[in-house]
């Protein structure tokens, strides 16, 4: 029961550590596959092109920007519990 506790305080501590680490190469990623997309649509006008380069730099914008809403929960969860901290189950 107890490693039960304590591998969800684990999965609650490694979950936003991660995404921390991958936002910047996730939102790279986005950035150079909308840049292929756009390339790949140009036979289909120029407006979709940008349409594509636009909605995959506003992607990588909201990838980049979540991480202020990830902290925001983590310190929400740790004020009230304090299980992403590794506190639940000891």
């Amino acid at each position: 029961m107890v490693e039960t506790f304590v591998a969800a305080g684990d999965l609650v501590t490694a979950i936003p550590s991660m995404w921390n680490d991958l936002r910047v190469p996730l939102a790279i990623v986005a950035i150079f596959i909308g840049g292929g997309v756009a390339v790949m649509k140009l036979h289909h006008g120029v407006g979709k092109a940008i349409g594509v380069a636009i909605g995959a730099a506003v992607l990588a914008a909201v990838i980049l920007g979540s991480s202020g809403l990830v902290e925001t929960a983590k310190q929400t969860i740790d004020r009230h519990g304090g299980i992403s901290v590794g506190q639940f189950g000891r």
